[in-house]
């Protein structure tokens, strides 16, 4: 875990003004990795909006391997901020100005108002700052709010790092091998901050980390950028998926393994292998050894691409399938010399000479509008219940639109958001948003992606479904988002609906001849689901009603139905199958009870067992055995209780708090009571129509 210590505060005298630094120290260890310690001066202004500032020199009794600046300021239009850094070891003069900018490469983990410059990865003891600002427009300056200067020390408690490691793949040093401190991907409670995820490789980018080249410790600069990206930036990880030394030694980088998504290329790191070579190539050639070792990697990491190919990606076209950073990004990288050797590295992986493209590529801009929005139901639901989103997006722009999960379907939870359930941004993609009036939390909590990546010109309907629990009035509107970009639409197609307190009071009886009222829940039943009760078992099957009869979503297909809740079943009326034996069916609330637990042993799907006694279904992959068998052929079979969707295994119930052993099928759970054995009660059905109510907070649980 990580820990930081305030060590002193103090005032430092820069261009005849008084400004406050905080010096915070932080030290991360691991017996593995060693100990990072990071030491950082925090500069607060108002500083000079004009004119050359030069702040104090940065002493530190230790020597540093990296140091980090960043900063927040506003600058007029016209005006200029320039920042450089310079450095001193002991009894050495200055190093030459660093000029710093940006980086280009991923923003912070979190929009805190910073901006970040790549860390400067240089030794010394001694650090300091210059700042010019020069008045725009107007003659306004631009204005520094403050500064923070951070160096960082990644010394090694273990220099046997490289003998001592097991190579991956036999060459390639593992995280363990440069020691990377694995605490750092985790916050203080113990959360991974950057889980891994994963996409197939289209493309390879690579870079060059702007730092010594041939360093004598490269695992030690390793570590500096791994603590850069990880702890500064807030990613909880290195963002390059490889490192490639001087020595053409290769490094894994972010934490994960194959096809894990990385952060290198703001804009493109779903779907791209990011490498970075050690160095700075703005005016040194790389050595043949890394552009070996850049082979080697791509073709092992990256075998299926064609090394000749070129094609469209994203919002480009004519993007080379290895490229360079500055094929995507505003900058430099990786270096003239390196990307200059980019054509011999495609023709040595395609076994011919330089292949070189005669175009650049070129940004098309994808545009997307939000056609219609609708809101269902219209204006009134009970808490608890659905709301349907049904949204149309029509691609307006010249390229293919690219998209995320979730899928269209998806069931959100109020107090949800797209980051809880796992669904975080990926740049660049295309989301339908839907926001409520009063969030103050994460805007657009619940998004959508599309079906499908949406061709130029056509359209595509997104369907979400939101639980609102709180009863309370709501304002909901759309949005269309453009993930790390911008919104296309912002807060469109308003709907004001109101949520009812739930239906579960006992009631009067009905004046309305067609209800038939059940005086021990004290709730009114329409003559159509009465009939069925009746016909298919009652009370035995059904249980009791628990509601009056409402309209609501459903979550098995998204329509609206008239729907009743009983202890074990919901009914629906399908006024359109009227006349038929299936104007009343029963939900399938076994599916709906069970959703999110696939991957539980008991619902992963079997395999056709060898005892022919045992029923196996092919649509579920699942089989019927004792002591569930013969209830169900007895009772009803596929139309009354669907297929089964789980093995036989135990829970506890949420209706009594018992254990049983039980079996879903998508309609019901069966129940066995060894304790009624020999009865008609030994296999009851669960009380599934009572446990949906629990869980939406409708009646009280065990």
């Amino acid at each position: 875990m990580r820990g930081s210590r305030l060590t002193r505060r103090m005032l430092l005298r820069v261009a005849g003004g008084i400004i406050a630094a905080t010096v915070m120290e932080l030290r991360s260890s691991q017996a593995r990795g060693g100990v990072i310690r990071r030491t950082s001066w925090f500069v607060e202004g108002p500083f000079p909006t004009a004119g050359q500032i030069l702040t104090p020199v940065y002493p530190l009794p230790f020597s540093f391997r990296s140091v980090e600046v960043s900063w927040q300021a506003s600058v007029p239009r016209g005006a200029l901020l320039q920042l450089s850094v310079r450095l001193r070891s002991d009894g050495e003069s200055w190093s030459d100005w660093i000029p710093l900018a940006a980086d280009p490469h991923t923003p912070p983990a979190r929009d805190d108002g910073w901006t970040y410059a790549p860390p400067i990865l240089a030794s010394g003891r001694a650090v300091q700052l210059g700042i010019v600002c020069e008045p725009g427009i107007g003659g306004a300056g631009p204005r520094v709010e403050a500064i923070r200067v951070t160096a960082v020390e990644v010394s090694s408690s273990d220099m046997q790092w490289f003998a001592s490691s097991d190579l991956i793949d036999g060459w390639i040093v593992p995280r363990a091998g440069w020691g990377a401190d694995e605490s750092l991907r985790f916050d203080e409670n113990g959360k991974e901050i950057w889980p891994p995820r994963y996409a197939p490789i289209q493309k390879v980018i690579v870079h060059h980390t702007v730092t010594r080249n041939d360093p004598p410790d490269p695992a030690a600069t390793i570590r500096a950028i791994y603590a850069y990206h990880a702890v500064t930036l807030g990613w909880g990880d290195i963002g390059y998926n490889f490192v490639v030394d001087w020595q053409g030694r290769v490094y894994e980088g972010r934490y994960g393994g194959p096809n894990v998504v990385g952060a290198h290329t703001a804009g493109y790191n779903t779907g791209t292998l990011g490498i970075a070579v050690l160095g700075d190539f703005t005016a040194t050639d790389p050595p043949r050894v890394v552009l070996d070792a850049l082979a080697r990697l791509v073709r092992t990491r990256a075998g299926q691409l064609d090394p000749g190919g070129i094609g469209p990606f994203r919002d480009l076209v004519d993007v080379p399938n290895i490229g360079g950073h500055r094929d995507y990004n505003i900058t430099e990288c990786p270096g003239d010399q390196l990307y200059a050797q980019l054509p011999l590295l495609r023709g040595m992986l395609k076994g011919t000479g330089p292949i070189v493209f005669p175009s650049k590529p070129r940004r098309l801009e994808p545009r997307a509008q939000l056609v219609s929005v609708t809101f269902t139901p219209a204006s009134e639901l009970y808490a608890g219940t659905l709301v349907r989103v049904d949204a149309v997006v029509r691609n307006v722009g010249p390229i293919e639109l690219p998209t995320q999960g979730p899928p269209p379907g998806f069931i959100y939870e109020e107090g949800q958001t797209f980051d809880s359930v796992g669904f975080p941004k990926e740049e660049g993609a295309f989301r339908v948003g839907v926001d409520f009036e009063g969030n103050t939390g994460v805007p657009n909590p619940f998004r959508w992606g599309l079906p499908a990546p949406l061709p130029p010109g056509q359209e595509a309907t997104v369907t979400g479904f939101i639980r609102l629990r709180s009863v309370r009035s709501w304002r909901l509107t759309a949005s269309l988002v453009r993930e790390y970009v911008r919104y296309e639409q912002q807060g469109v197609f308003p709907k004001d609906l109101t949520t009812l307190p739930p239906p579960t009071a006992p009631v009067p009886p009905s004046s309305d001849p067609n209800m038939i009222y059940f005086e021990v829940t004290q709730h009114n039943v329409p003559r159509v689901f009465y009939d069925y009760w009746r016909a298919n078992g009652g009370l035995e099957r059904f249980g009791y009603p628990l509601t009056e009869p409402f309209v609501e979503v459903s979550a098995t297909d998204g329509q609206q139905y008239l729907v009743q809740y009983f202890e074990r079943a919901r009914f629906e009326h399908h006024p359109e199958l009227a006349g038929t034996p299936f104007e009343v069916l029963l939900g399938l609330l076994g599916v709906e009870r069970t959703r999110g637990r696939e991957n539980e042993p008991a619902f992963q799907p079997v395999e056709r067992p060898a005892d022919p006694q045992i029923d196996y279904f092919v649509e579920t992959r699942h089989t019927l055995r004792p002591p569930f068998q013969a209830y169900w052929w007895s009772r009803g079979g596929p139309a009354v209780f669907g297929y089964p969707i789980s093995e036989p295994f135990e829970e506890v119930s949420k209706t009594d708090g018992q254990r049983y052993l039980v079996q879903y099928f998508e309609r019901n759970r069966m129940e066995y009571h060894p304790e009624l054995a020999g009865t008609r009660f030994e296999i009851l059905l669960g009380h599934l129509g009572r446990e949906a109510l629990i869980d939406r907070g409708w009646l009280p649980g065990a």
